[in-house]
C-alpha cells in the first residue's frame, strides 16, 4: 500500500517508511486514538485523493519527533492537586462562624469552599491570566534567610504579595469590584506588559482559600534552582514523576480517600489546638513552610539532586510515603483550619 501511495502521488518510499516507523514508535510508547488514526492514513491515502496537503506529509517525521519530545517532557504541578485544595476549603468551611459563613453563602451562592477552591488553576488555560501564575509560590533557596531574600519585582507579584492584597479585599464590603494586575512572564523574560483583570468578591475568594491552600505546600515555598521540585526527576511505585507532583497529587492519592473522607480524618482538633495551629503570620507560615522542605528532599542513602549531576532518579515507595504523609495531613489540617480563622476574622466582627 505504501508502495502504491509512493508511485501515485510521489511520495518517496523511504519517507513514507520513516513515516511509518515514527508513528508506530510513537504509538508503542504512547497509544491513543490519533495515532491509531496516523497509523492508518497511508492506507487511506493510496485509495483516495489526498485530504491534507502534500507538504504536510513530507514534515510529518518533523512533527512526529517534536510531539514525542514534548511527551516525554516531565510534567509540571502546581499547588497542591484538586483533593488537596478540596480538602483545606472543606475543613475551613466547617470551622467557620455562622456569620462569617453566611458571609460565604452570600458570595458563593450555593457553590462551597472546595468548589472554587481550584478555581485558580483552571484559570491557567486562559492566557489573559497568565500575570497570575507567580502568584502561587515564592522561592528562596536553602542559603538565604528571610531578612535579605531575593524577592521578585513588586509588579510581578508572589504568594506574600498576593494574599495581602487579596485580604485587603475582602475586608472591602462596600466596593463591589476590585481591579487585580500583573505581569506576564518571569523577571528575566524580557518584554513584560502589565495585565489587568477585574473581579468580584467571588473570583476573590476563590484566589485567596487556592492561595492560602499553595502557601502550605512545602515546594510552593521552593529552591529557585530546581523550580519547588519540578526539575527533580523521581520514580514513585515505577512511575516515573516529578518531585513537585508527588507532594502535589500523588501521596494523597495514595491514600484512596475522598477529599470529605479526608478532611473529616483531619477535622478533629480541640478547641486549644485550633487557636494554636491558627496563630502566625503569612510569612510565618512561609518559614514554616520552608523548615519542613528539608524533609521533602529526605531521600535516605540517595542523592537529592538529580537534575543537577546524578544519572539514577531516586526510586520512592513505601518508607517515603510513610515518613511524607503526616506531613501532608498536618499541612492540610493547619491550612484549613488557618484559612477558617482568616475567614472568621474578615467576616466576623463579633466572634
Amino acid at each position: 500500500m505504501i508502495l502504491a501511495m509512493q508511485k501515485k502521488r510521489g511520495l518517496p518510499f523511504r519517507d513514507a517508511i520513516r513515516i511509518r516507523l515514527l508513528i508506530i514508535l510513537i504509538d508503542y510508547c504512547y497509544p491513543s486514538r490519533i495515532t491509531t488514526t496516523f497509523l492508518c492514513l497511508p492506507l487511506r491515502v493510496s485509495h483516495r485523493k489526498l485530504s491534507i496537503p502534500l507538504w504536510m506529509i513530507y514534515r510529518l517525521p518533523f512533527l512526529c519527533l517534536v510531539v514525542l519530545a514534548a511527551l516525554t517532557l516531565p510534567r509540571t504541578a502546581s499547588g497542591w492537586g484538586q483533593d488537596g485544595h478540596r480538602i483545606t476549603a472543606e475543613i475551613a468551611e466547617r470551622n467557620l462562624t455562622p456569620k462569617a459563613l453566611a458571609k460565604v453563602r452570600e458570595i458563593l451562592g450555593e457553590e462551597t469552599l472546595a468548589e472554587i477552591s481550584t478555581w485558580a488553576d483552571e484559570i491557567r488555560s486562559d492566557g489573559s491570566w497568565d500575570f497570575a501564575k507567580p502568584w502561587h509560590f515564592i522561592s528562596i533557596n536553602d542559603e538565604e534567610s528571610w531578612d535579605d531574600y531575593e524577592r521578585v519585582p513588586e509588579e510581578e507579584g508572589d504568594i506574600l504579595s498576593i494574599l495581602d492584597r487579596l485580604e485587603a479585599m475582602l475586608r472591602d464590603q462596600d466596593s463591589e469590584t476590585f481591579t487585580l494586575s500583573g505581569v506576564a512572564g518571569r523577571a528575566n523574560s524580557g518584554l513584560k506588559p502589565k495585565h489587568e483583570k477585574e473581579v468580584t468578591h467571588r473570583e476573590v475568594l476563590a484566589l485567596f482559600v487556592h492561595f492560602v491552600g499553595d502557601l502550605h505546600q512545602p515546594l510552593h515555598v521552593g529552591r529557585r534552582e530546581d523550580q519547588g521540585g519540578n526539575r527533580i526527576q523521581v520514580e514513585w511505585f515505577g512511575e516515573e514523576e516529578t518531585l513537585h507532583r508527588i507532594w502535589d497529587e500523588d501521596i494523597i492519592e495514595s491514600t484512596n480517600l475522598s477529599y470529605t473522607e479526608f478532611s473529616t480524618f483531619l477535622d478533629r482538633l480541640s478547641d486549644e489546638e485550633r487557636i494554636a495551629a491558627s496563630a502566625g503570620t503569612y510569612l510565618d507560615w512561609a518559614k514554616e513552610a520552608k523548615q519542613i522542605r528539608d524533609q521533602v528532599y529526605d531521600f535516605g542513602p540517595q542523592r537529592s539532586s538529580y537534575f543537577l549531576n546524578i544519572v539514577e532518579a531516586p526510586v520512592l515507595s513505601y518508607d517515603y510515603r510513610a515518613k511524607a504523609l503526616p506531613i501532608v495531613r498536618d499541612r492540610l489540617q493547619k491550612g484549613g483550619i488557618r484559612l477558617a480563622a482568616l475567614l472568621n476574622d474578615f467576616f466576623d466582627d463579633e466572634k
